[in-house]
């Protein structure tokens, strides 16, 4: 093979190589350079004239493909993002619809949404003001959860003792109203607060 095939055959190899490995922008601009500079210093005017002519359609190409890769990462995680918006969207409407004032009578509440969204690690997809926002009301909802699991865990209790036990049965009644008369008070804050959320302008941007 002649020297001078062997110069070009050398070139593509570095062009291929840095095709394949190079992260960002700045990082081929900088390796483009020492390497004209070492062309020009070893092989004369000519050589590095030459080097430049063919190695920016690289620069370019390369440059256009990882611009394309950025835009159509941000595309698709836009979407996502609306996807899930839309369905925590949903999700709290529902909840909202099963909980007081709308609903007195203790419901489990389950938010699959938002606990799908935050194990997927998509979080990153948020504002600071939506996570802090959504974090506290589907916190509200589990504690609101929790306390209507006591509710019927109560009322199931109560169904089974006899009448026979009614010293028994009178103190679960009592426990009853205390925990119901609770569940009603904090189901309409959380009413109040998934309304509030729900109102924000976020939710289709």
């Amino acid at each position: 093979m002649s020297q001078p095939e062997q110069k070009q055959g050398s070139l593509k190899q570095i062009r291929t190589w840095l095709s394949k490995h190079l992260e960002g922008y700045n990082l081929v601009l900088m390796v483009s350079f020492l390497i004209a500079i070492s062309i020009s210093a070893l092989y004369g005017r000519e050589a590095f004239v030459s080097f430049v002519v063919s190695w920016s359609a690289g620069i370019l190409g390369i440059m256009a493909g990882f611009a394309l890769d950025r835009r159509r990462e941000e595309n698709k995680d836009d979407r996502v993002k609306k996807d899930f918006l839309a369905l925590m969207r949903n999700e709290l409407t529902e909840i909202r619809g099963k909980i007081p004032p709308q609903n007195k009578t203790p419901v489990m509440l389950y938010p699959e949404v938002w606990d799908s969204f935050v194990s997927s690690g998509l979080m990153r997809l948020l504002s600071v003001e939506q996570v802090t926002k959504l974090s506290s009301v589907y916190r509200f909802i589990k504690r609101t959860q929790y306390e209507a699991e006591w509710v019927r865990r109560v009322v199931e209790e109560h169904s089974g003792v006899p009448d026979i036990q009614r010293e028994r049965q009178d103190s679960l009644l009592e426990r009853y109203k205390f925990l119901q008369d609770g569940y009603v008070r904090h189901g309409k804050q959380l009413s109040e607060e998934i309304e509030k959320i729900l109102g924000e302008k976020w939710w289709s941007s």
